[in-house]
């Protein structure tokens, strides 16, 4: 960044001289300085003007998304086990599984764990997840 600033300001100060020396007298070289000597003080005080900026970049927090991600899963696998408690009276074992992908934070499946269920539970808590909007849905079921 300061070899960039230095760069352009000694060009651009290089540049109004080789002008100044080289347009003859009159309006146009007068014009032609006064323009250049602007553009100087602008490339100057630029380092001045930037003190002041601040820069998105010195505030971006990092995130460790696997623990947000670990975080929203256990929330949500603890509210999808009531939810189906209240609904169907099944006392179920849920983990819905969230990653983060693409920038954004995603649900990539459920996986429903229950001791004795029927077809007709399963096919009840299948239908319920679809329609909250779960798309992998894994229902097992264990006897013990």
């Amino acid at each position: 960044m300061k070899s960039e600033y230095l760069i352009s300001a000694f060009s651009v100060v290089f540049l109004a001289v080789i002008i100044g020396l080289l347009l003859p007298e009159g309006k146009l070289k007068k014009i032609s300085c006064y323009v250049l000597r602007l553009i100087c003080i602008l490339i100057l005080i630029t380092p001045i003007v930037n003190i002041f900026n601040i820069d998105e970049e010195n505030y971006l927090v990092d995130v460790d998304y696997k623990y947000v991600c670990d975080m929203y899963s256990q929330n949500q696998s603890e509210l999808l086990s009531k939810k189906i408690l209240s609904e169907y009276g099944i006392i179920c074992d849920c983990r819905v599984e969230i990653k983060y992908v693409d920038d954004k934070i995603k649900e990539s499946g459920v996986i429903i764990f229950a001791n004795n269920l029927n077809q007709e539970e399963v096919d009840k808590i299948m239908e319920y997840l679809n329609g909250l909007g779960y798309i992998d849905i894994t229902v097992n079921e264990s006897n013990s």
